[in-house]
C-alpha cells in the first residue's frame, strides 16, 4: 500500500515538473519538449524548431538566412551560427532519444538519462586510413574527375534508360551518382541502379539521407553496400517528404542529420577495414549560395572534422560567389588535396528549367534566366554550362557534377567529351597543372 502510493506521489510529481518546465520553456524557448535538452549549447535558441529536428547545424537548402521547409521563418540554424560568431564546436550532437520526448528535461538531468544525446560528443580523426576506391585515389592525387548524376528509376521498368544512358556516357565520367528517393518520392534503392553503372566499369557513388534511416539501419545498408562492391558514399540530411504537412512537429523530425550519419561512418572505418577489406570514400554536400557565407563554410569544416572526405555542391549557377566561397573554404588548407566537387546544372527543357528554381537551396542566376527566354536557348545554355565550368576549374574545383535537366542525349555527350580538354586550359590558365597520370 505504501510503495503504491510513493509511486503515485513520485508520478504526481514528476507531471508535475513536466508541466511547469513545459510551460515556461515554450513561453521563454518555443520549446518542443524533447526531453534531451541542449540549450546551453546553442545560445538558448532552441534547435527542435528545425522542421526537420537538426541538432548540429543548417541543412543545405538555407538561402537568404530562411528555412528551406517553411521559407516564411528564418532559418532556426542561421541564428543560432550567428549568434555564437563563428565559435563552432568542434563536437557533435546525436541524434534524440525517442523514449526521453516528451518527458522533463530536468529530471532526465538529474538522473543522467539524457546524457548520451544531451553531452556534445568527441569527432574520432581518421585521416590516417585512406579510403579504398578508384574516385579517392584520382582526387587525392589531384586528377580532375567527372561524375554524373542518374536518379533511380520508380521501378525496374526504368533501368533500360540507365542502361542507355551508361552505353553513351561510360568512356567519359569517373563515378555516378545514383540518387534513391529523390525530393522524397520512393524509387529504387541507390545500389540497384549503381549495379548498372558497376556493370559498366564505372564506380558508382551511393546516396543515403539521414531522413530515410535510423543509426543501426543505415549502418547496416552501407555494410551490405560495400559487400556489393559499393566504396563511395554521399551522406545527406535530405529533402522535405510531400506527404508531410510543413510544419514543426516531433512527428516530422529526421533521424538522423548528415553530420551525424558522415560521423557513425567514420566511427566504423577501422572494423570495415579489418573485416570487409574496404574503406569508404565518404561525402557530404554544401552549398556556397547560403547566407551568411561564413555559416556554410563553417558547416562544411565541421562535416569535414566528423570524418567527409570529399564535398558535392548544391548547383552552381555564378561563378563569382563560388569563388569566393571556395577562396573561404580553402584558407589554412591550401597544401592539402583539393576535393571539391561543385554541381553543373546542363538545362535543356524549360518545364525542367521551372523545376530547377523551385529546387530546395537552390540559387539560379539570372543569366541563364535570360538564356532560357532565347529561341534556340539549349545552345546557348550549354554555351554557358561550359563557361561556368570553366569558371570553378579556374578557381580550383577538384571537378565537375553533372545534373542533367532536360538537356538532349547528343549535348550532353559534346559537354562530356570536351569537358577535360577545357579543364585542362582552365587549369592552365589559373596556373595548376594536370597530374602527369591524367588522360
Amino acid at each position: 500500500m505504501m510503495h503504491a502510493i510513493g509511486r503515485e506521489l513520485v508520478s504526481s510529481a514528476m507531471s508535475i515538473i513536466f508541466k511547469t518546465e513545459k510551460w515556461l520553456k515554450e513561453k521563454m524557448f518555443g520549446c518542443q519538449t524533447c526531453g534531451q535538452c541542449i540549450l546551453t549549447h546553442t545560445k538558448l535558441i532552441c534547435p527542435m524548431n528545425c522542421p526537420k529536428g537538426l541538432r548540429n547545424g543548417p541543412c543545405g537548402g538555407t538561402l537568404d538566412g530562411k528555412c528551406e521547409v517553411i521559407p516564411e521563418i528564418d532559418c532556426v540554424w542561421t541564428n543560432i551560427e550567428l549568434k555564437k560568431k563563428g565559435s563552432t564546436s568542434p563536437k557533435i550532437h546525436l541524434p534524440p532519444e525517442e523514449e526521453l520526448l516528451n518527458t522533463a528535461s530536468y529530471v532526465n538531468l538529474f538522473n543522467g538519462k539524457d546524457r548520451e544525446t544531451r553531452l556534445p560528443h568527441d569527432f574520432i580523426d581518421t585521416r590516417h586510413i585512406p579510403a579504398t576506391s578508384t574516385l579517392a585515389d584520382k582526387m587525392e592525387r589531384g586528377e580532375f574527375v567527372v561524375t554524373l548524376e542518374i536518379a533511380s528509376p520508380l521501378t525496374e521498368k526504368g533501368l533500360p534508360r540507365v542502361e542507355k544512358i551508361m552505353k553513351r556516357t561510360a568512356d567519359h565520367v569517373d563515378a555516378v551518382n545514383t540518387t534513391t528517393n529523390a525530393g522524397g518520392v520512393r524509387s529504387l534503392h541507390s545500389t540497384v541502379t549503381g549495379k548498372v553503372v558497376l556493370d559498366h566499369g564505372v564506380e558508382s557513388i551511393i546516396q543515403f539521407c539521414g531522413r530515410d534511416h535510423g543509426k543501426d539501419a543505415f549502418l547496416s545498408e552501407v555494410e551490405q553496400a560495400m559487400q556489393m562492391g559499393y566504396k563511395n558514399f554521399l551522406l545527406l540530411t535530405g529533402d522535405w517528404l510531400p506527404d508531410k504537412e510543413r510544419k514543426v512537429a516531433q512527428q516530422t523530425w529526421f533521424p538522423m542529420d548528415s553530420s551525424q550519419m558522415i560521423h557513425f561512418a567514420n566511427q566504423q572505418l577501422e572494423d570495415w577495414r579489418q573485416r570487409l577489406g574496404v574503406v569508404p570514400f565518404i561525402g557530404g554536400a554544401a552549398n556556397p549560395f547560403s547566407t551568411p557565407m561564413n555559416v556554410s563554410v563553417e558547416r562544411l569544416a565541421f562535416k569535414r572534422a566528423a570524418g567527409a572526405r570529399f564535398c558535392q555542391t548544391q548547383a552552381i549557377t555564378h561563378v563569382p560567389t563560388f569563388a569566393e566561397w571556395y577562396k573561404q573554404i580553402r584558407q589554412g588548407r591550401e597544401h592539402d588535396p583539393k576535393l571539391t566537387i561543385p554541381s553543373l546544372p546542363l538545362v535543356g527543357s524549360k518545364k525542367l528549367f521551372r523545376i530547377l528554381c523551385r529546387l530546395p537551396g537552390v540559387y539560379v542566376d539570372p543569366s541563364l534566366h535570360e538564356i532560357m527566354e532565347q529561341e534556340d536557348f539549349q545552345r546557348a545554355s550549354l554555351e554557358w554550362a561550359f563557361g561556368i565550368a570553366e569558371g570553378v576549374i579556374e578557381v580550383g574545383a577538384a571537378g565537375i557534377h553533372v545534373m542533367n535537366f532536360g538537356m538532349p542525349a547528343e549535348l550532353i555527350d559534346e559537354f562530356l567529351v570536351q569537358i577535360r580538354d577545357r579543364a585542362k586550359a582552365a587549369r592552365a590558365r589559373s596556373g595548376v597543372q594536370f597530374n602527369p597520370t591524367e588522360v
